[in-house]
């Protein structure tokens, strides 16, 4: 092995060199790594003694003689020594740049120029005196993504809660549900969610696969007046409770005392046992007196319910609201019923409204003070409006539905309650309305019930999820409804109680002839910390704007997903083979959380399971599949967990 390419230190580069010290010859095949002694032995072959610095692979280093010339000055003391150490640190880094160059260069010296801080020195190298400053600028992501951030759509996605699909920019898994995000350290500082799309993009789907997550971590989905029957198969396959009410199918009671009710006997069997104790209250000298408290409490509770809901009724029927006179004769009609000496009704088995319009139609000398009439024709004259309200609720089509006896109670245990009321017809508004209003109460009897088994330490506590699908239905199906959404809206933390609101539009937040119902039902939007969008017009952005802020990059992916190209040959092709074909935005939507108007929002597309496709949970077009798929699809919805 030679050295070829050794020059003295002249300013002249020397040229290209022929094999040299990386090279492998005929009888060393592979190329070895040099050290510095295989270096040292190399530069005493042949160097004569007057040459103190050769080049190799274009980097001038001394010779070995000179090296250790150098070696023994830097034992000195003083600043000749220091200055021989600063250099014997410079000539080491300069022998290890050699050796990689060369070996890097396949054995060739090569005059390559030397890369310092200020760049390239030597002929052809551009070496600056001076390096500019480059410009330096601090903003977030959102005011400098477009041109230096490039994940202007969100950086991350969460997996927490519920696993909905995949982030549509980074494909990651996320996930969401209101109540685990509320949990989580307040990344939401209230359990509502408000989702909003155009028809046909997955909204349903989505919602049903977040009900499905959170009844997996053992709390209760209520689905209080389902509009369209879009619950009842996810109910039935979780074992959950469906009741279906209509002209013809189920009744349900205003006087019932619900789930809130039938909590009242446990309390008393409770109360029992503790004086069964020996000897008695041995273990809790407290616990009777809160048991009892308890029950006096609920028995208050299903009285003032009982009375609202009377009252509700007759107002949608009016039109109108109640005198205050007429209230004040419901409750103490009421009390009469349930006094064992003249009514002798418990809770277990409570009046009907016929009771009611006999109680108060009887003209008992009791019921005169509290209308302020003197004698029987008196209080017949000033009770005549209410008995007529009452006679219209208690004939007709409101009759069939609620002048008897609960048909289904709510069972508080169940995994999911469904109230099933798509077979009343669209026309009959009132009707829809009322059936509505009273599904809402028992709902929210049956989480009261839950709690308060749960303050009593006879059930373990449970957090419940209230599902309001087709939002512009409920809101416009009669006065008064929109105050209870947005009472539900205010006090839901309090219940222990998530909501999810769904509706197509924010124009169905401003269909009202009252401008206080327009502005309450505009607050469901603004007090939801978890906006979900789905794909939507340019006009439904700006209004949203009003509510929450978009990125450019935001605004255009959503309007993206609501417009439907063209169909091409292709398509056309699978549509006469019998292929339905999907819009481009299916189940794409876009997750706007917190209240920061800087935040980014997380765009996903909700993906499904092989169970939830095969058992067609979230297939909502029935109607349009053949007779043969919606027979099977209707056969194995209708024995899957449905409670009678």
């Amino acid at each position: 092995m030679t050295i070829l390419g050794r020059h003295a230190a002249t300013d002249t580069p020397p040229a290209q060199a022929g094999p040299g010290i990386a090279s492998a010859t005929e009888h060393d095949p592979d190329p070895q790594v040099l050290t510095d002694t295989d270096v040292a032995a190399l530069l005493d072959d042949g160097v004569d003694d007057g040459v103190e610095f050769v080049r190799i692979g274009g980097i001038k280093i001394r010779t070995a003689r000179a090296w250790r010339e150098l070696n023994a000055a830097a034992q000195a003391t003083g600043w000749q020594g220091r200055r021989a150490r600063r250099l014997l640190r410079r000539e080491q880094r300069l022998r290890k740049a050699s050796i990689e160059r060369v070996v890097d260069y396949g054995g060739f010296d090569r005059p390559i120029p030397m890369s310092g801080s200020r760049g390239f020195s030597g002929r052809g190298g551009g070496r600056m005196r001076s390096v500019a400053r480059i410009p330096e600028w601090r903003a977030t992501t959102t005011q400098a993504g477009g041109g230096f951030w490039p994940f202007s759509i969100g950086a991350s996605a969460p997996m927490l809660g519920t696993p909905l699909g995949s982030h549509a920019i980074t494909g990651a898994d996320c996930g969401f549900d209101p109540i685990v995000w509320f949990d989580a350290g307040g990344l939401i500082n209230a359990p509502i969610t408000f989702v909003l799309a155009l028809n046909g993009f997955g909204k349903s789907s989505l919602v049903r696969r977040m009900a499905t997550g959170i009844m997996a971590q053992n709390h209760t989905c209520l689905f209080m007046g389902d509009t369209k029957s879009e619950y009842a198969d996810l109910t039935g396959f979780v074992d959950g409770q469906h009741i279906g009410l209509s002209y013809s199918r189920g009744t349900v009671n205003p006087l019932a005392a619900g789930g809130l009710g039938s909590v009242i006997g446990r309390l008393q069997a409770a109360a029992r046992t503790a004086d069964d104790v020996d000897p008695p209250l041995a273990w809790d000298p407290n616990r009777r007196a809160e048991l009892q408290a308890l029950i006096v409490g609920v028995g208050e509770q299903v009285r003032a319910r009982q009375v609202q809901m009377i009252n509700g009724l007759l107002q949608l029927v009016r039109s109108s609201p109640i005198e205050d006179f007429e209230e004040t004769l419901i409750r103490v009609a009421l009390d009469q019923l349930y006094d064992p000496a003249v009514g002798g009704f418990t809770y277990d088995h409570p009046p009907i409204l016929s009771d009611l319009y006999a109680a108060i139609d009887g003209s008992d000398e009791r019921l005169w003070p509290k209308v302020g009439a003197d004698d029987r024709e008196q209080y017949r004259l000033i009770t005549r409006k209410l008995r007529q309200s009452l006679n219209s609720l208690i004939d007709g089509n409101f009759g069939r539905v609620f002048n008897a006896h609960t048909s289904h109670p709510i069972d508080i245990d169940a995994p999911a309650i469904c109230v099933d009321v798509s077979g009343i017809d669209e026309s009959d508004g009132k009707l829809l309305a009322a059936v509505l209003m009273v599904c809402w109460s028992d709902g929210f009897g049956a989480v009261e019930a839950a709690h308060t088994l749960a303050d009593a330490d006879l059930a373990p506590k449970r957090n419940f999820l209230i599902v309001m699908d087709e939002l512009w239905r409920v809101l416009g199906a009669g006065a008064g409804m929109v105050d209870r959404v947005n009472a539900l809206t205010r006090l839901n933390r309090t219940i222990g109680t998530a909501l999810i609101m769904i509706t197509h539009t924010m124009k169905d937040l401003g269909a009202f002839d009252s401008a206080a119902d327009v502005n309450n039902a505009q607050g469901f939007i603004e007090r939801a910390p978890a906006k979900i969008i789905g794909p939507v017009g340019p006009d439904e952005i700006r209004r949203l704007k009003a509510v929450t802020k978009f990125t450019a990059t935001e605004e255009r992916w959503l309007t993206s997903l609501a417009s439907t190209p063209p169909p091409s040959p292709a398509t056309i092709r699978k549509i006469k083979q019998g292929q339905r074909q999907k819009p481009t935005g299916l189940g794409c939507f876009l997750l706007k959380y917190g209240t920061s108007d800087e935040q980014i929002g997380m765009p996903f597309r909700t993906t499904f399971t092989p169970t939830e496709e095969r058992r067609g949970v979230h297939n909502t077009n029935t109607r349009w599949s053949s007779g043969a798929q919606g027979g099977q699809k209707t056969n194995a919805s209708a024995g899957q967990g449905h409670r009678p």
